[in-house]
């Protein structure tokens, strides 16, 4: 969600992950899940949310790791 938080900018070479919301590791009900997938969502640039929603948000059991170019490639600031 550090990506949402305004003026931000990515190092091409920096590594971020992402994780899909979950209770304490535990899958959490349908309607509670897709509630706080959006609510994580709503934190990044539009074509960094759309990734998120179709893809990181199903990984509760580690995470995602994307390199700072491909944030930038969708969308996010270069430092």
């Amino acid at each position: 969600m550090y990506l949402g938080a305004g003026d931000v900018c990515v190092d091409p070479d920096t590594r971020f992950g992402f994780h899909g919301p979950s209770y304490y590791g535990q899958p959490l009900a349908p309607e509670f899940f897709d509630y706080w997938s959006e609510v994580i969502a709503d934190y990044y640039p539009k074509p960094v949310r759309v990734w998120f929603m179709e893809t990181a948000r199903h990984r509760i059991n580690g995470y995602y790791t994307v390199k700072g170019a491909e944030l930038i490639r969708l969308g996010m600031r270069a430092c």
